[in-house]
């Protein structure tokens, strides 16, 4: 039976910066030290892990080339993070805004998606666009 995502892995153009980046704004919210694994390059990946046991976790890799990330080719669109509640997203938001993100959308009420549904959109260092709604939006959950 399938029970979950294990984890995501992000490739960035600049590890460190993006390792400060995630931990500035997702770090206040209760995201944890990176475990450290090797790649299968030889690489180390950060697996920076949320609270919740259970949760997975979010790995970042240094990338072998400074090739620019593409929002519509063939790969990630977007990564959404959910957080407790809508002053979560706020502060995620303000987090972001202070560690130099674009922001795409301010925190708001998306009510095309579900009526409760909050959200903001920015990008991290690389373009990766990250989306932080508030676990208000039932529309994903598992129905017992």
């Amino acid at each position: 039976m399938l029970v979950g995502l294990g984890h995501v892995d992000l490739v960035c153009r600049d590890l460190p910066r993006s390792l400060a980046f995630y931990a500035a704004v997702f770090g206040p919210l209760g995201l944890q030290e990176p475990a450290l694994f090797d790649g299968e390059q030889g690489e180390r990946i950060h697996y920076l892990r949320f609270p919740d046991v259970g949760s997975g976790s979010l790995g970042l890799r240094q990338a072998g080339t400074d090739q620019a990330f593409e929002l519509y080719a063939p790969g990630l669109h977007h990564l959404a993070l959910t957080v407790a509640t809508a002053g979560d997203v706020d502060e995620a938001h303000a987090a972001a805004v202070a560690a130099g993100a674009e922001v795409l959308h301010e925190p708001r009420l998306w009510p095309r998606y579900h009526p409760d549904y909050y959200a903001t959109f920015f990008l991290d260092p690389d373009g990766f666009r990250l989306e932080v709604v508030s676990a208000r939006d039932a529309r994903l959950r598992r129905r017992v």
